[in-house]
């Protein structure tokens, strides 16, 4: 039966196939013959076939018919035009992308600029900077800033707040207690009272992501109370030639006429050996033989060690003495100075000697087979006092190179009577080298604070000059608020203020100046007794006074803002042009462009009245853009110069944008 029932089926479909409808459709062409009916599981299907010889099907041209169109005269003649076009075509795009190549704007040149080529750094000295011992906790330092204090404001945000990304610690190694740490007892640990060396671990975590960290290296001395000196004062061996030795009475006649840096004899005789030895600071701090090889190592030894923790660059310490001319010839009279001072002499044979440049080459290279990696590079710093051509040397001596940077100041006259052209002629003489970066500062632990020097209403000017001269800035804590000199401590804790001429250096390490609210001005417990005395107008310059509501235009605000417009690229690498204007000697102007990038004309007015021009004789565009004032709101849009000057009031700075 279900044979049957499929057979009626068929015979259903195919009547259906024969109406008038499938004629219609041209793949069955009134053909039925080309329907095949398939079967599956009770289903049916229709495959169709299309007939060859159909109306709907299409066959190509055969070969011979081709053959007859590519011989005739029309088709060649299409094809050789079709292939000039492709050619012409192709040509002219290649011609069209080398014109675009040529004369499209060139990306500008971007120096490979390092961290230490483009970041601001700042200068903590540790026992002034915060004290963060609490009463009745039985630790060493109540009174005396540490380590723990640098990080607490790093966590506050006081660094960054800055723009500062370079931290330079002076000297927090365990010390003989003589001089601020400058005479060191152990190189690699850390002055009981600052804090242990998990603290410098910790301040190294802390910055890894967000400040380099810069310590000071002390190689030309050490503490009388090092075992090294020791051992050499008993003639232990290898500690015997460690230092700087030589053969002489006591109560005789010293080896030559060599003089300490603070004034006096430079020889010291020692009981216990029966000899001299040289000490070119204070005789508590006698001198390493860095042409003793096992010196040489050992000191390598201590920045191999820091490296591993993580520095990033040294602060190499009285570079100038690093190494003596040892034919002891005395040095020849300088016709200046009081009797032993220091002036007295040319110091041709205790400073600046080949050997001095030698060893920097030797740090130099310890500190680049650490930098095993882009963004590792270390810093080798020296600061020193002498003529460019001398300070080249500390750079660069026989093709190898030594420091990385040279600190020095944009100023060394003080008075302000003709300080423009002062400083248009040491800029001239030190900073326009594109080649010798660099790091300037304005005062340091050893120096008098430049506000105090020359009077905080010119800090904001002074400012401008450091932060935008070619290089980089490093400011003295306190810098930001134009701190003062302070009252030194009583009894000194100076000893060099206790020798003959000497100035108390107590003045220029005060506590920082945090808060006018907090007792001991946020530096200390109130409880506990600074170390030195706090400057006497703490409660009217401080950090909080500085942030206040209503305090745009103060000197901390101002020292951002110039951090800031630091970093444009004709700052950190542009050309410096400097002068004064001709019609007035006290306006200090200056340019800094580089190729492809705007640049910026920095103004400021050194005298005591305002003074209007077109500064015409600074050679760039008259449409400018003002982007500093150190003293007032900016003028919004272009300022065409061609039509109206600028004017600047006195002490203040302005700075504008041009392309």
């Amino acid at each position: 039966m279900a044979d049957e029932s499929t057979v009626d089926e068929k015979a259903q479909l195919k009547a259906e196939l024969a109406e008038p409808a499938v004629d219609d459709d041209p793949k069955f062409n009134g053909n039925v013959e080309n329907a095949k009916f398939l079967t599956n599981g009770g289903d049916v299907k229709v495959e169709v076939e299309t007939s060859s010889s159909g109306g709907a099907s299409f066959t190509g041209l055969g070969k011979e018919e081709l053959l007859q169109y590519a011989n005739d005269p029309f088709w060649k003649k299409v094809r050789v035009i079709l292939f000039i076009l492709f050619w012409v075509g192709w040509i002219a795009m290649l011609a069209a992308a080398i014109v675009i190549i040529v004369l499209a704007p060139r990306c500008p040149h971007r120096p490979d600029l390092k961290w230490y080529d483009k970041q601001a750094s700042y200068q903590s000295l540790p026992k002034s900077f915060k004290d963060t011992n609490k009463p009745g906790k039985a630790e060493p330092g109540e009174g005396v800033g540490d380590l723990q204090g640098i990080i607490s404001e790093l966590e506050d945000g006081h660094f960054q707040d800055l723009g500062v990304e370079t931290l330079y610690i002076n000297s927090f190694y365990k010390s003989g207690g003589v001089d601020n740490g400058m005479d060191v007892v152990d190189y690699k640990d850390v002055e009981p009272s600052l804090g242990t060396l998990a603290h410098i671990r910790k301040l190294r975590k802390e910055t890894k992501d967000k400040m380099r960290l810069v310590v000071d290296f002390i190689p030309n001395h050490t503490s009388r109370n090092h075992t090294w000196f020791v051992s050499s004062q008993n003639k232990q061996d290898p500690y015997t030639d460690y230092y700087v030795w030589k053969p002489c009475t006591k109560g005789g006649a010293m080896p030559n006429n060599w003089l300490s840096v603070y004034g006096g004899s430079a020889w010291e005789y020692d009981d216990l050996r029966g000899e001299c030895y040289l000490h070119t600071f204070l005789k508590e701090q006698p001198d390493l033989d860095l042409m003793n090889e096992d010196v040489r190592k050992e000191m390598k030894d201590v920045l191999s060690f820091w490296l591993k923790e993580g520095i990033d660059g040294f602060h190499v310490r009285n570079a100038e003495y690093l190494v003596e001319n040892m034919t002891l010839g005395n040095e020849l009279a300088s016709g200046s100075g009081s009797v032993m001072t220091y002036e007295t002499l040319i110091h041709d044979h205790t400073t600046h000697q080949p050997e001095s440049f030698e060893l920097l080459q030797e740090w130099r290279a310890v500190l680049d087979t650490a930098a095993n990696k882009p963004g590792r590079e270390k810093a080798l710093i020296v600061t020193v006092d002498t003529d460019m051509n001398t300070t080249m040397k500390y750079y660069e001596t026989n093709g190898k190179s030594g420091a990385t940077y040279v600190r020095m100041s944009p100023i060394t006259n003080y008075n302000t009577n003709g300080l423009a052209t002062h400083l248009k002629d040491r800029i001239q003489e030190v900073a326009v080298d594109d080649v010798h970066r660099k790091i300037w500062m304005l005062d340091n632990e050893n120096l008098d604070r430049i506000a105090s020097l020359i009077g905080d209403e010119y800090m904001k000017a002074l400012l401008a000059v450091q932060i935008l001269l070619p290089g980089v800035s490093s400011s003295y804590y306190g810098d930001e608020i134009a701190m003062k000199n302070g009252v030194p401590a009583t009894p000194s804790k100076d000893p060099v203020s206790k020798l003959p001429g000497q100035k108390n250096r107590d003045a220029f390490r005060t506590p920082m100046q945090w808060s006018s609210e907090q007792p001991n001005a946020g530096f200390t417990d109130p409880t506990f007794m600074p170390w030195i005395p706090l400057g006497t107008n703490y409660k009217t310059n401080n950090v909080q006074h500085a942030k206040a509501y209503h305090s745009k235009h103060s000197i901390m605000n101002t020292f951002k803002q110039l951090v800031l417009l630091a970093s444009n690229e004709s700052i950190q690498f542009g050309k410096t042009v400097v002068s004064v204007l001709k019609d007035n000697n006290d306006i200090l102007w200056m340019t800094r462009k580089a190729e492809g990038f705007s640049g910026y004309l920095v103004i400021i007015n050194l005298g005591d009245s305002p003074f209007a021009s077109n500064f015409k004789e600074a050679k760039i565009s008259n449409t400018l853009m003002h982007v500093f004032h150190s003293d007032g709101d900016l003028i919004e849009g272009d300022m065409d110069l061609s039509k109206r000057a600028v004017s600047i009031a006195p002490k203040h700075v302005h700075v504008y944008k041009f392309d």
